[in-house]
């Protein structure tokens, strides 16, 4: 008999230390879940309001709570260390609306969502300052991943930027060759002051889409009076079809993680805008564009998407 019991309780033993060993393992592997948990109540008896959202049980610990409230997408948890008790709640009803909470205090945990725009920083800390952060776009192709941003933080508005590590830049030349017979080293009457250079050091991009505003120059440098849009190659180098373009635009999105989906096109712009070549390297990351025409040039295609570059770590 007494060899029975000392198996069973060898038994039970074991189990527990198994399910106590796999909670830490899957602890560990999770990255530890409750931090995505942020205490707002400590020490308070069990608030069942609205108890048929609730569920009740018995944990190993305030790790486990929190990974069970994970697993469930639950929207807070209340834990008590002194009767292992762990509730949580949920947005539909899910019980009766029976619980018994046992004995002992609780500390509630509310769900901290990762920001997914630069708004949501500054909404949930006030002195956020203009500066690079994370944050988990709902753009669906990156799926959960994280994206670095620069937040242009001010009282009225908070933008995301997206910060160019290399150059991209854009050459408007100042050369003519009207008629495609004598090339000179200036722009003719009607079409001067349109050539320079434009370098973007950062692009604004769209969260929800991660889309490119192309027309925000807010952080651009170079001696174009009309900065290029992001994207766009052009030149006034000569009417003629059958002269060359040589107006440029470099895309380089190394180092960010991301770059433009390899079916993006150009296409001609102006009435003798016209696509010479597109290059892409890197995988794609660099873009090459050499386009112009009579005062004209070329533009993408439809939007500029950011995309995850799998092969880019970024810096």
């Amino acid at each position: 008999m007494r060899i029975t019991e000392t198996f069973l309780k060898l038994k039970m033993d074991i189990i527990y230390f198994a399910e106590l060993f796999l909670i830490i393992c899957i602890s560990v592997t999770l990255g530890l879940k409750e931090s995505n948990y942020k205490k707002t109540t400590s020490g308070t008896p069990a608030v069942l309001v609205n108890s048929q959202h609730l569920q009740a049980q018995e944990v190993f610990g305030r790790v486990s709570c929190a990974m069970l409230c994970s697993r469930m997408s639950c929207q807070e948890f209340q834990f008590s260390d002194t009767s292992s008790m762990c509730i949580t709640r949920h947005r539909e009803p899910i019980s009766d609306g029976v619980i018994n909470p046992g004995s002992g205090l609780f500390d509630t945990y509310d769900y901290e969502q990762d920001p997914s725009t630069c708004f949501e920083i500054r909404k949930n800390n006030p002195t956020a300052e203009s500066g690079e952060y994370n944050i988990l776009p709902l753009a669906p192709q990156f799926k959960g991943a994280f994206v670095k941003v620069y937040c242009l933080m001010n009282d009225t508005h908070q933008l995301e930027y997206v910060t160019l590590p290399n150059r991209n830049i854009g050459n408007f030349p100042k050369m003519s060759n009207s008629g495609c017979t004598n090339e000179q080293p200036y722009l003719e009457s009607g079409i001067v002051g349109r050539d320079g250079v434009t370098v973007f050091l950062r692009i604004r991009v769209q969260p929800s889409t991660m889309t490119v505003v192309r027309t925000d120059t807010t952080f651009t440098s170079g001696n174009k009076t009309k900065p290029h849009t992001f994207g766009s190659a052009e030149d006034c180098y000569s009417y003629s079809g059958s002269c060359k373009r040589i107006g440029t635009f470099h895309i380089d999105t190394l180092g960010t993680g991301m770059k433009f989906s390899t079916n993006l096109t150009w296409t001609g712009k102006g009435s003798a805008g016209k696509v010479h070549s597109i290059t892409r390297t890197q995988n794609g990351a660099v873009i090459d564009l050499v386009c112009g025409g009579w005062c004209g040039g070329c533009d993408p295609d439809g939007e500029m998407i950011l995309y995850p570059n799998n092969l880019d770590i970024q810096p």
